[in-house]
């Protein structure tokens, strides 16, 4: 099967993911933690986002080492994340946190900047590479529901196993041409030198556009980090258990395969401002039916996950690979990272915190849904207005 390290690699990576992210917050629900602090120490990611994040997608762009920088960033993460059994107060969850995320928050834009350049160049359809990741989500999140309840450290140690195996799969990716390329540019002599040294310091993108499609990605972040943050805590309120958690992530990942089968015919047909705002709206929509605390409801959110966060996601990976300037493939992926991981989650983290210890989690999901609905409007007249 040609590419087949890619789907692997990018299967795996969301094993990782699905070993953490969904069930993180119900991890410091049970230690305790009030909406405040949920809120606190999930804005580290975001803030890590915006901080290191962009020095390790600098550092694999100026070295030419993306895959080295990305070994590193897995053997870390696999090492960071045992930091959390045995955690009870909030300063060791909180030091915890912080040092899972000076490395985990690079690994996605890294990984996508390498993944997505080497399914171009061997012609796969980068959709395809994306459906394995979702089935391999679905399938872990949906088991790993049924088991955490009376085992919620099986989580961080499974996630440090995946790491390792991670880190052995990213050992068959070959070494970034572009960027070697550059550097053997720059060693021709003075002139190639001050040409490439001009290259660095200009933007990073071609089209201006790119500002517009930032402000999506981050609405859809925003939207979608308190969602995340707050979810598992909305249910442990209403009487459930992880396992409902689980079902609902499960449902949720499935439902972006028909996305992913259909959206490079979505793409060729409407422009990429059209598939944000429709993106954004249904992410919107999903937040008042969670808000419904009703499980049938609920499952129908989950089945806007595809149309919502789906489409934005592979609109704006796809769009920033194809316009940023050469040379400059992780930097371009990190500015989505910064823009959406960074900004946009750390505004759904401490404004989420803010809106549930003061008006409740399910009023926080109306709030926030009107916010998406007001940012969908502007950016979406904006972008007609950009075309006329």
């Amino acid at each position: 099967m040609k590419g087949l390290n890619l789907y692997l690699i990018n299967g795996m990576y969301w094993i990782t993911a699905s070993l953490y992210l969904p069930f993180i917050t119900m991890y410091f629900s049970q230690k305790g933690m009030d909406s405040m602090q949920i809120g606190i120490l999930s804005a580290l990611l975001p803030i890590a986002s915006l901080t290191v994040q962009p020095l390790w997608a600098a550092l694999a762009d100026r070295t030419g080492r993306r895959r080295r920088v990305l070994i590193l960033l897995n053997l870390c993460c696999a090492a960071a994340v045992l930091l959390f059994p045995g955690t009870g107060s909030f300063g060791e969850i909180l030091g915890a946190v912080t040092c899972y995320a000076l490395f985990n928050s690079a690994v996605l834009p890294i990984c996508d900047a390498l993944v997505v350049s080497q399914a171009e160049e061997k012609g796969i359809n980068f959709a395809w590479v994306r459906m394995y990741g979702t089935v391999s989500y679905a399938a872990i999140v949906l088991g790993m529901g049924f088991y955490l309840k009376k085992h919620m450290n099986l989580m961080f140690y499974g996630n440090s196993a995946c790491f390792l195996l991670f880190t052995l799969l990213c050992l068959t990716l070959p070494k970034d041409k572009k960027t070697l390329k550059a550097q053997e540019q720059e060693r021709r002599g003075p002139e190639a030198d001050q040409t490439v040294k001009k290259a660095g310091k200009g933007p990073t993108f071609q089209s201006k556009e790119i500002y517009l499609i930032l402000l999506f990605a981050f609405a859809m972040q925003f939207g979608i980090n308190y969602y995340s943050a707050f979810l598992g805590v909305y249910l442990l309120e209403l009487g459930y258990s992880q396992s409902l958690l689980g079902v609902l992530n499960c449902i949720s990942a499935l439902s972006e395969i028909p996305v992913l089968l259909l959206i490079h015919r979505l793409s060729r047909r409407y422009k990429e401002t059209v598939l944000l705002t429709a993106a954004v709206g249904c992410m919107a929509l999903r937040l008042i039916l969670l808000s419904a605390g009703n499980v049938a409801l609920m499952a129908a959110a989950q089945l806007l996950q595809g149309p919502s966060y789906m489409v934005c996601y592979f609109v704006c990976v796809t769009y920033i690979n194809r316009m940023v300037v050469p040379g400059k493939i992780s930097q371009g992926q990190s500015t989505l990272a910064f823009v959406q991981m960074g900004l946009g989650s750390l505004s759904g983290s401490l404004l989420g915190g803010v809106l549930a210890s003061v008006y409740g989690i399910k009023e926080g999901f109306l709030i926030i849904a009107f916010l998406l609905l007001a940012i969908t409007a502007a950016a979406g007249i904006t972008a007609g207005w950009r075309r006329t």
